[in-house]
Parts: structure tokens; sequence; C-alpha cells
């Protein structure tokens, strides 16, 4: 080591030049690195340890307001499943009306009344289907937003919101989800409810294979293709809602531990004063 104020060299691991004194810099840098890294490390321990006992009306309520809307999304989706069915009965129904039906001829009372009984249940179900849609978006949106308090999330709450029916991205919505549902829990102490790489698996597959045959369903109209595009639909569908399940279970999770820092804290008070009162009497 060559000291820069009298230009003698010296050993590398020694704290100070032999002839002069002057502190060896390389050996005080690496010293400050050591310290701010510890530094660094300790504040990030200590904020892990504030978030175990984090005390937030607010949060705790926005967690439990958003496992609310996770159910009603899965009744709402369950109902909709239902529908589906429904019109799958009411498509086969009505398919030989549309079969035998030519460009240009005269249309037949059969092909007014297959084209009625289909506008009519559309018109029925059509309530129905954007309160399924609205459901689904509104939990989404809030279990990011809830989610990001506590951990950066790839999608943003409106992001999600925008993907969660898009195939095949909704995927990656609801992997992002876990893994931030996974850390937050590992913060605070608890385990989070496992969602099986097998159901995120077929979530995936399932993804892909529906709007394929919806396509061919809407090329080919007929009562086999008719009936593996609806049990596909159904099939991803039960996937979500199992996902949905897990997700608001982990939510579930969360709001539990801050409603219980709430009540021990308030406890802790209690007990505070009373000692203080007890104090001050004697």
């Amino acid at each position: 080591m060559i000291c820069k104020k009298c230009g003698r060299e010296y050993e590398d691991d020694m704290p100070k030049c032999l002839w002069c004194d002057a502190p060896n810099e390389s050996l005080s840098s690496q010293d400050e690195c050591e310290t701010s890294s510890a530094d660094s490390e300790a504040q990030e321990e200590a904020y892990r340890e504030s978030l175990k006992k984090l005390v937030d009306p607010e949060l705790e309520r926005a967690f439990d307001d958003n496992v609310r809307r996770g159910k009603s999304a899965i009744s709402w989706t369950k109902f909709q499943i239902v529908l589906n069915i429904l019109f799958f009965f009411v498509e086969v129904k009505t398919f030989g009306a549309f079969q035998n039906y030519q460009v240009g001829t005269t249309v037949s009372e059969e092909f007014k009344s297959a084209l009625g009984t289909i506008f009519l249940f559309l018109l029925f179900t059509s309530i129905p289907f954007f309160v399924f849609i609205g459901k689904n978006w509104l939990w989404i949106y809030h279990a990011q937003k809830a989610q990001g308090k506590f951990t950066e999330s790839f999608f943003s709450p409106w992001g999600a919101t925008l993907c969660y029916f898009i195939p095949v991205v909704n995927y990656f919505v609801f992997k992002d989800l876990f893994k931030n549902q996974h850390d937050t829990l590992k913060i605070l102490g608890l385990n989070a409810k496992a969602v099986s790489n097998k159901l995120l698996t077929w979530f995936f597959i399932f993804n892909i294979a529906t709007p394929i045959f919806n396509y061919l369903n809407y090329k080919s109209f007929n009562t086999p293709v008719i009936f593996i595009s609806t049990l596909l639909w159904i099939i991803l569908t039960v996937l979500g809602i199992k996902l949905i399940r897990v997700a608001t279970a982990n939510e579930q999770a969360v709001h539990d531990q801050l409603e219980n820092n709430r009540i021990n804290k308030k406890v802790e008070e209690i007990i505070a004063q009373r000692e203080a009162e007890t104090v001050g009497r004697t």
C-alpha cells in the first residue's frame, strides 16, 4: 500500500501509515460499507418486526371487505355457470332452425321462434352477466390494491382488472397475486394457503383450450363443438373459483392478524392505564 500523504509503502492490512500515521483509506471505506450494510439489515429487520405488530384499522377493514367481495364474486360466478348450462340447451334446441335456414329464402316461423328465444334469453341473462363481470373486477382490483400496502406487484390494480378476463394473461395475474400474498404472510409470520402448481397449470391449459373451441364453435355451429366449448368454459370457471378461494383465504389470514394486533394493542393500553392508576394511588 502506498501512502497518499508521504508516498512511502506499508502493508495493505495496516490501519494507518507507519511513517506519517495517515489512515488507510481502503480499510476505512470497507468499514463504512460494512457498517452501512449492517445498518440497512438492522433497519429492514426492524421494519419486518413492526409489520408483525402493525395496527391499521383502515387496512384491516379493506381486507375484510375484499374477503366479502371474493365470496360474492364466487356466488355470482356459480350463477353464471348455471346460466351457461341453460344457454347450451337453448342453443341445442334452436340449432336445427338455424341449420335449415338458407340465405335468400323465406324466413320460417321456426327460425323466427328460435331467434326470438335466443334474443330473450340473452336479454334476460345480460344483467346477471354484467354483475358477474363487475363482481370479479371489483375483487381483483381491491385485492391488488390492498396487497400493494405490503409488497410491490407487477400488475397495478387497474392493470390486473383489465387483464383479469384476458385468456392466459389472467394466469399471470393470479400467479403474481399469490406470490405477493405469500411474501406478505411470510413477513407477518404467517403461513400462506398454498396454491398447487397443478391447479395453476390446469388453469393455464384451459385458458388456451377454451378460446380455441369458442372460435371453432363460431366457425362451425354444431352440437359436439357447442358441448365441448361449454364444458371447457365450465371447467375453466371452476378452476378460477378455486383460485379465488385460495386468494381470499390468504386475505382472511392477513385480516385476522391485523385484527389480533389491534386487540392486543388495546389490551396493552388498558393494562398500562390500570398500572398507571395503581401507581398513582400508591
